[in-house]
């Protein structure tokens, strides 16, 4: 991934050689953002069905898991500056059989927010870097409801 990121980058700066300073700036904020979305996981990949918002930090997932394994990277990026810093989490799991994990990833640092059925609140503070909400599951059953705003 680290590969593409940096070919992303030079690309940027050969195709901005005849750019001023601030066109450069948007063309790397661009780029860097485009290769955050990358590790989101695809719609036709998702067990449920995702909505964005108004970028791809916000929005709804609504799922329900028959013995889920695996890990579904559901909102986030990577960002210099995003406009809205503040996000505020609202989930609900019910039903649960096997082990979940709602992770928030921020730069180096995760938390996990829920294992457990219940209704959750969070608000975070998204800054630059690599910001991405996970759900991971081990042979989890189970409905789960997001909205991120």
């Amino acid at each position: 991934m680290k590969k593409i990121g940096i070919l992303i980058v030079v690309l940027c700066l050969v195709l901005c050689s005849g750019c001023d300073k601030d066109g450069m700036l948007n063309f790397y904020k661009k780029a860097n953002e485009t290769t955050g979305d990358m590790v989101l996981t695809k719609n036709y990949k998702l067990k449920g069905k995702r909505e964005f918002g108004e970028d791809h930090y916000v929005g709804t997932y609504k799922v329900t898991y028959k013995k889920f394994k695996g890990e579904e990277v559901l909102f986030g990026g990577t960002t210099i500056e995003r406009e809205d810093a503040n996000i505020h989490i609202k989930l609900n799991i019910d039903d649960s059989e096997g082990n979940i994990k709602v992770i928030m990833k921020l730069k180096e640092k995760e938390e996990i927010l829920a294992t457990d059925d219940g209704t959750y609140e969070f608000d975070f503070n998204i800054k630059d870097g690599s910001n991405y909400l996970v759900i991971e599951g081990d042979n989890y059953s189970g409905k789960i409801d997001m909205k991120i705003k």
